[in-house]
């Protein structure tokens, strides 16, 4: 049955797994390709012309300003460019891409998602990406 008005949606668990998978990537390309902690992955993937690969049971592909990555059926976008204090940069359509991908059956209503969003971003469990005054509508968060 199909969950068309978030009903059974935790946005913030699907922010935390998110995250966690962002982390097991991270954690996971640092470990094979010997990156120090303290190095950007998305630097070192750009210093060594590493733009697209396998990693385990990840593939990736370094676009931009950050990486999509697939597992199994799911499927992460997330930026990682360092332009600021923040480890994590993402639009509402990548996070609703990776819900979506994460847990079948689901179909996300927009609206409900980004007053979800909003409401973290209130609470200080999110940031906006505000540059020069401008504020780009996508949302910066540190691992937790």
């Amino acid at each position: 049955m199909l969950d068309y008005l978030n009903k059974n949606m935790d946005t913030r668990k699907n922010l935390r797994e998110y995250i966690d998978f962002i982390n097991e990537f991270e954690q996971t390309i640092k470990k094979e390709k010997n990156i120090p902690d303290n190095e950007n992955i998305w630097s070192y993937m750009i210093n060594n012309s590493e733009i697209k690969g396998t990693v385990a049971s990840y593939k990736y592909n370094l676009h931009g300003s950050g990486f999509t990555i697939e597992k199994d059926t799911i499927i992460c976008e997330y930026d990682k460019a360092p332009l600021n204090e923040y480890d994590i940069k993402f639009s509402f359509w990548k996070f609703k891409n990776f819900i979506e991908s994460n847990h079948k059956g689901i179909l996300i209503d927009n609206e409900i998602l980004k007053k979800d969003l909003y409401d973290m971003v209130d609470e200080n469990l999110l940031q906006w990406l505000i540059t020069d005054g401008i504020n780009w509508n996508i949302y910066q968060t540190n691992f937790r």
